[in-house]
């Protein structure tokens, strides 16, 4: 979140309670006694004069100007921030989505039956960090990480020139080995 939109989100935030308590005070007051007669002031029943017309339309428009700008702010920092398509790496541009193709192919091709789901890749300034989800063989998991570690070390410094700064591993579901055939009988 920018400065800029964490000033007006205060200033928002600030306004709306004030607004809010002192109309809660207002109607706590009103409740509580049914002879008292709270008149709106004077400033705001003269804002319906003939002579004030210009300047209400004035702060009118600001206000919804204001109510716009707040609205685009919310919206930009509802929206999720796009990942960069590639990086500066060592004074050259590193596409991302090659990468993580890469770093897929080679974790299918070293072990068989290690299916690689998703693969996201990301400079964080000092080295990279993999995270892969894959659908794994339930025999070999420790043996699964050190291979994987080991691979994406080499693909990353083989294809990027980088070090790994981590990996996160995530097994999506576990792969039975298939079992040995059936002797036929005849």
């Amino acid at each position: 979140m920018s400065l800029l939109a964490r000033i007006m989100a205060v200033i928002a935030a600030l306004a709306g309670v004030v607004v809010g308590l002192a109309g809660l005070i207002r109607a706590a007051a009103l409740a509580s006694d049914g002879r008292l007669v709270w008149s709106l002031p004077s400033w705001w029943t003269g804002l319906g004069d003939e002579a004030n017309g210009w300047a209400v339309g004035l702060v009118a428009a600001a206000v919804a100007a204001a109510a716009v700008a707040y609205l685009i702010v919310a919206l930009r920092q509802l929206r999720p921030a796009r990942p960069a398509a590639s990086v500066m790496v060592g004074g050259a541009h590193v596409k991302l989505a090659a990468l993580e193709r890469l770093i897929a192919v080679r974790l299918e091709t070293e072990s068989p039956r290690l299916k690689a789901v998703s693969v996201g890749v990301s400079w964080l300034g000092g080295g990279w960090a993999v995270s892969a989800v894959v659908d794994a063989p339930a025999d070999d998991l420790i043996g699964l990480r050190e291979r994987a570690v080991r691979l994406v070390r080499e693909e990353l410094s083989r294809a990027a020139g980088g070090e790994s700064a981590g990996l996160a591993l995530e097994v999506r579901r576990f792969v039975l080995a298939s079992p040995p055939p059936r002797p036929r009988s005849g």
